[in-house]
């Protein structure tokens, strides 16, 4: 069995929300990140036991990155977020299958959604790197398919 180093991975953003292979850049100096799968649920308890019913999937990714002066044009910076955040433009987002890696990282993805930044958070401390953390939670639907 083998183990997939979180450093080959990345997250890339549309932050024009086309979904266009062309426009996705990387997240800058990305420390760490968390892909989050949910769903809502209603439970009605009646004399045939407790009903669940499923709503529709969701999904949203936290991450936390390092300030970058220069980024690359392949990376996507806190200043744009920012203004994707400022805007409410929504962004698209997906994240790397970690079974492709090396030379065929980028082959597939198995987390991709539409959403808006709702959380942008600019950290500071005296000892640190400058670093910045938010969050995207998807709309519509979300895509699950390498």
């Amino acid at each position: 069995m083998a183990q997939v180093q979180g450093s080959t991975q990345s997250v890339d953003i549309d932050v024009t929300g086309t979904n266009n292979p062309a426009q996705y850049k990387s997240l800058v100096c990305l420390r760490t990140s968390s892909v989050n799968n949910t769903v809502d649920t209603t439970q009605d308890d009646t004399n045939c036991g407790i009903l669940t019913a499923v709503g529709s999937p969701k999904m949203s990714i936290d991450f936390d990155a390092i300030c970058e002066t220069s980024p690359s044009g392949s990376q996507v910076s806190y200043s744009s977020l920012l203004t994707a955040w400022q805007s409410k433009q929504k962004v698209s987002v997906r994240v790397q299958s970690p079974v492709f890696s090396g030379s065929s990282a980028g082959a597939a993805y198995y987390h991709q959604f539409d959403g808006y930044i709702t959380s942008l958070t600019f950290n500071q401390a005296t000892a640190e790197f400058i670093n910045f953390s938010g969050t995207i939670e998807s709309t519509g639907l979300v895509d699950v398919t390498a």
